[in-house]
């Protein structure tokens, strides 16, 4: 079941206007801060306190996000209707659960009807802020990490006529964002968090070793640490990191009609990773620098995470501007005393005594007139339940006869998919079948323009692999990039697995394994 949720455009609890303190939550690594008086401070615990302006935000792996061109103007209330469809149309939603849907017009441009959709499960919601929910009662402002970005456009920060790529590590999430003219348009989540990083470096050399002694060398040293063996492995690992990067980079260039980005920023939760600027920058081309914004925010700490900061802000801005940030929370506060249920009895229950005190005993006679009123209706309540009751068995009957219908449907879908499927298998070995042989002249030919030879050429399946000699190891470095860049809608997936001096020939040699999968 896909539940709906509409956006607010001007609706803010006025109670969060009065706010003593803002309190930023992440709760991933459940690390909270107070803000106030511009001072950002460390917090060991949450407790509720209605005072609090509670902030948090959803990591980009718990959504889904898309943009929708609607193409034309049409109303709050059909715009419901429309993303619901298209949810399930072109996004592949598991009817069997329930998601929440949000969305944000992706500009002002009055002439422009792209909107971005954010798509969450409730339940992982609801597993993910469950503990927080406990202790605060409620959560005031969430938004999606990569929208946590605006702020430094709304607070001039950053220019807003560029175009800029964000990179952010946290423990569970690693994620690209990109932003054009002050606006979010893209964002995907990489397979390289920290906690992934870790488990692919343990992998890597073969044992497991002492996690708190890894990130202390990646967060005081990082890619540049004088270990030569973690700096070895790291470099392998970030490359693996740049290659899904770029990936990502070219898609949304070509995408969303990008004809260059101006900077690239970079960052981790726990410090600026050294090193992964200039990485970046040689591996990309493109300017980068180390994602640290403090907004001249006090703080004693000598870091703090970039999303804490970006809470911050986001939050001030949804004061000033509600219907210009996203607010996907489901945690509303409760409503004041004379709104709630309960005090609405309460003060129905005192009004109706102080009446009740007032009245002369001679109301008594209607007053059991009254009560005979309610025999009468009790017992044509009791005729219209056996009623209601008939009807409640017939919809239960024809609602079980749905189900079944719907469980044929089912497998008359998947026996036509699986059909589908082989089908289609079947139509691109025919037609659009790689024939090996056109990938090896091309190759060939790119080989004589980097002055490369091959010593040993292999294939099997939709894969093969050059042994390539050179006279210099930056024409294999330069000749992989060429590569991956002009045939990246051919390749599947290049790796180089090392590149060796050879000290045995006359001659200066160095030799590289190249494995190339092609789609």
């Amino acid at each position: 079941m896909v539940h709906l949720k509409i956006m607010s455009k001007e609706n803010i609890d006025n109670r969060i206007k009065k706010y003593k303190n803002i309190i930023t939550i992440n709760p991933y690594m459940e690390s909270f801060y107070d803000y106030k008086k511009n001072k950002l401070k460390k917090r060991k615990k949450l407790a509720y306190d209605d005072k609090n302006y509670t902030i948090s935000y959803l990591s980009n792996k718990d959504l889904i996000i898309s943009s929708i061109d609607v193409g034309y103007a049409i109303s709050e209330e059909e715009l419901e209707g429309y993303f619901f469809d298209k949810a399930y149309e072109e996004l592949g939603l598991d009817e069997e659960k329930e998601y929440l849907i949000d969305y944000q017009k992706q500009n002002d441009d009055k002439e422009s009807f792209v909107y971005n959709l954010f798509i969450s499960e409730a339940d992982a919601v609801e597993h993910t802020f469950a503990k927080t929910v406990e202790e605060t009662k409620y959560i005031d402002l969430m938004i999606p990490a990569p929208l946590l970005f605006k702020t430094l456009y709304k607070n001039n920060v950053l220019e807003s006529t560029d175009t800029h790529c964000y990179v952010y590590f946290t423990k569970k999430d690693a994620f690209v964002v990109l932003y054009k003219d002050g606006n979010f348009i893209y964002s995907k989540s990489l397979e390289y968090s920290l906690d992934q990083i870790y488990d692919k470096y343990c992998a890597l050399i073969g044992e497991k070793v002492d996690e708190k002694e890894f990130f202390e060398i990646l967060n005081s040293e990082g890619l540049k640490t004088t270990n030569i063996s973690y700096q070895e492995n790291l470099m392998k690992i970030f490359s693996d990191v740049f290659l899904q990067i770029n990936d990502i980079v070219i898609y949304a260039k070509r995408a969303y009609n990008i004809e260059s980005i101006q900077k690239l920023f970079l960052g981790s939760v726990n410090s600026p990773i050294i090193g992964l600027s200039d990485y970046g920058y040689n591996y990309l081309g493109i300017p980068a620098f180390n994602l640290d914004f403090n907004f001249d925010i006090k703080n004693d700490e000598w870091y703090v995470d970039q999303l804490q900061y970006l809470m911050v802000k986001s939050g001030l801005d949804y004061i000033e501007e509600p219907h210009k940030t996203l607010n996907i929370s489901t945690y509303p506060r409760p409503p004041i005393f004379i709104k709630r249920t309960s005090g609405q009895f309460i003060l129905s229950f005192v009004g109706a005594s102080v009446v009740a005190l007032g009245i002369p005993l001679f109301y008594l006679v209607p007053a059991y007139s009254l009560e005979a009123y309610n025999a009468t209706l009790s017992s044509d309540e009791s005729r219209l339940s056996k009623e209601a009751s008939s009807y409640k068995q017939k919809i239960a009957d024809k609602l079980s006869v749905i189900s079944t219908k719907e469980k044929e449907l089912t497998g008359l879908k998947d026996i036509f998919n699986r059909k589908a499927g082989t089908l289609s298998s079947v139509y691109n070995k025919k037609v659009n079948y790689n024939f090996k042989s056109n990938f090896f002249y091309i190759f060939s030919k790119d080989l004589e323009k980097f002055k490369l030879h091959v010593e040993q050429i292999s294939s099997n399946e939709d894969s093969f692999t050059l042994h390539l000699i050179s006279e210099d190891e930056k024409y294999i470095t330069q000749y992989i990039k060429y590569v991956s860049k002009a045939y990246f809608n051919k390749i599947k997936k290049i790796d180089i697995k090392r590149i060796e001096l050879d000290e045995k020939e006359e001659e200066i040699l160095y030799r590289g394994i190249l494995k190339v999968d092609y789609k």
